[in-house]
C-alpha cells in the first residue's frame, strides 16, 4: 500500500508543489498524493481540486501512513503551522527529483526543490526550506531552516543564509556574504556585504531599508 503524501498549504505555492508532484510518475508510483492541509477551509481552488482540503494543520492528527511536504511561502507562518505536526513526530518528505544536486550536498527534511534548481558541491540545505525554479547555488553554500529562496536567484560560493530568510526572485548574493536569521532580501537586489538578522534590504547594491527589532 502506498503512503499518503499531503501538501501543507493550498495557496498558489501549494498548488505549484501539488502539480509538480502529480506529474512525476516515479513519485506517484511510490506515494498517493492525498490532498492539502490548510487553515482556510474555504480557500478557492480550481474545480479539479475541489474537496481536496483534508483539514487544518494546527489540529490535524497525523498517522503512520502519512508523510508531509510544506508549501507555505512565509517562513514564520510555515514554522508555526508545522509545529503541531512536528510535536506529533510527523514525517516530512523532501523533493529533489528534478533538481541538480552536487556531490556531498546535504538536504534536510521537508525541503522542496522546484524543477530546474542547480545546487553545487558541498552545500547544506536546512529543513523545511523552499528552493524555487532557476536558482543557482554555488559551492559550500549553507541555507538555514524555514527559508524561502525565490526564482532565478544566484548564490555565489561560501554564502551563508540564516534561518527563516525570505529571498525574493532574481537576487544575487556575492561570494562569502552572510545573511542573518529572519532577514528579507527584495526582488532583484545585489547583495555585496553581510545583512544583519531581521533586516530588510533592497537595491543594487542592496541597502538596509528597515530592521525588525522584535
Amino acid at each position: 500500500m502506498r503512503q499518503k503524501l499531503i501538501v501543507i498549504g493550498a495557496g498558489g505555492l501549494g498548488r505549484i508543489v501539488y502539480d509538480t508532484l502529480l506529474h512525476d510518475e516515479s513519485l506517484c508510483a511510490q506515494y498517493q498524493l492525498a490532498g492539502f492541509l490548510d487553515t482556510r477551509a474555504d480557500v478557492a481552488l480550481p474545480p479539479e481540486l475541489e474537496g481536496s482540503i483534508l483539514g487544518d494543520p494546527l489540529t490535524w492528527q497525523t498517522t503512520p501512513e502519512e508523510v508531509y511536504i510544506p508549501a507555505i511561502g512565509n517562513p514564520l507562518w510555515r514554522r508555526n503551522l508545522l509545529a503541531p505536526l512536528i510535536l506529533q513526530g510527523a514525517r516530512f518528505f523532501s523533493y529533489t527529483n528534478k533538481a541538480t544536486i552536487g556531490s556531498r550536498t546535504s538536504v534536510g527534511e521537508g525541503v522542496f526543490f522546484t524543477p530546474g534548481a542547480i545546487v553545487s558541491t558541498d552545500c547544506k540545505i536546512g529543513a523545511f526550506s523552499y528552493i524555487d525554479t532557476g536558482i543557482i547555488i554555488g559551492h559550500d553554500v549553507e541555507i538555514g531552516e524555514y527559508c524561502m529562496i525565490g526564482a532565478m536567484c544566484f548564490l555565489a560560493g561560501g554564502v551563508r543564509i540564516g534561518h527563516g530568510v525570505s529571498m525574493h526572485p532574481s537576487v544575487a548574493i556575492a561570494k562569502g556574504v552572510r545573511i542573518g536569521d529572519g532577514a528579507t532580501v527584495g526582488m532583484g537586489s545585489v547583495v555585496l556585504k553581510d545583512v544583519p538578522a531581521h533586516a530588510t534590504v533592497f537595491g543594487n547594491p542592496a541597502r538596509i531599508i528597515s530592521v525588525d527589532m522584535c
